[in-house]
């Protein structure tokens, strides 16, 4: 394993253990193995660390999106709505947030705007995506992605999650819509 994701591995540790409140550039290189030289030889600083989890958590989602969207789209490279079908998706079963450290490092991030900066450039990029580029009116893509973030983040953050067939009629309706979708909502371009 390459020290950069040695030091990675070892922070997500930390944050798992203690918080990304707690997060120490000491506790992150005792755990990865390295000397604190040697930590900051790779990331300079924490908010450089906490930005190298931030980006490789955010691409991890970009490339679960991808890899459901394909699944969606299945040989129709025309076929309208597959990418808000697979932002559905994701959100289908429970995130397993309370296991992982994205809702730390999320969290983290709030409360460093630029380290919010790319987080927020992302989720543009996904909102460009629903409503631009999956073949929907503005507000069917809108409606998938508001509904997608909610519960990621209801399921991130634990706030009083839906009951389990209460998401799945939510999660089935929108995407009946969006499989339904003619592209002639009134009051929005096709």
């Amino acid at each position: 394993m390459q020290t950069r994701d040695r030091i990675c591995q070892a922070a997500i540790e930390v944050i798992k253990a203690d918080g990304a409140a707690n997060l120490t550039l000491e506790k992150v290189a005792v755990a990865a193995g390295v000397s604190k030289g040697g930590f900051l030889y790779h990331f300079g600083s924490k908010d450089a660390l906490m930005a190298g989890l931030l980006d490789e958590t955010l691409a991890v989602l970009d490339d679960e999106l991808d890899i459901r969207e394909a699944s969606f789209r299945a040989g129709d490279s025309a076929a309208r709505g597959t990418f808000a079908l697979a932002y559905l998706d994701y959100v289908r079963e429970p995130y397993k947030a309370a296991d992982d450290t994205s809702a730390s490092i999320l969290a983290a991030a709030a409360l460093d705007d630029e380290l919010l900066a790319h987080t927020r450039a992302t989720f543009e990029r996904w909102q460009e995506r629903l409503v631009h580029n999956d073949g929907l009116a503005e507000t069917t893509g809108l409606l998938a992605r508001i509904v997608g973030d909610g519960l990621w983040l209801i399921d991130l953050f634990g706030l009083a999650p839906p009951s389990e067939a209460d998401r799945r009629r939510v999660l089935d309706l929108v995407s009946a819509m969006i499989s339904d979708h003619d592209g002639n909502e009134a009051g929005s371009a096709p």
